[in-house]
């Protein structure tokens, strides 16, 4: 009973809920041109985003859609007032796809960084 008592008391705390990721649920673009996709890590008041480990965002999606970069790394990363961080994921479509990522980064707290890897995904609708 004791060494149960003493691993929940050494268990670190959870850093997922210290942020959340903040993403459109549907894209609205116009056929063939030009458009964005804005991935936002949001942290608590109490949390950020390392600004000096490493951070990625590897996106796909199906044929409809062509992405010029399918890998974002720090230098596409822009950090927010709010000490997270934002992707702005180039694309256009040429009809209704989904544009999928894997965002990795690390979330720190006072006490602890943690290595955070989310998936996302995004419904693309072409006007």
């Amino acid at each position: 009973m004791l060494i149960l008592a003493l691993m929940l008391v050494a268990a670190p705390p959870d850093v997922s809920k210290a942020y959340r990721i903040e993403t459109p649920k549907v894209l609205k673009v116009k056929k063939g041109e030009a458009a964005t996709a804005r991935v936002e890590v949001v942290p608590r008041s109490d949390a950020h985003v390392s600004p000096d480990a490493p951070i990625s965002l590897t996106v796909s999606a199906g044929p409809a859609v062509t992405l010029p970069k399918q890998k974002l790394g720090r230098a596409e990363a822009h950090e927010t007032a709010a000490k997270g961080v934002q992707f702005d994921v180039p694309f256009s479509a040429s009809a209704r796809d989904e544009l999928k990522g894997t965002l990795s980064f690390f979330i720190c707290t006072e006490k602890l960084c943690e290595k955070q890897k989310r998936e996302i995904a995004l419904a693309v609708e072409v006007e």
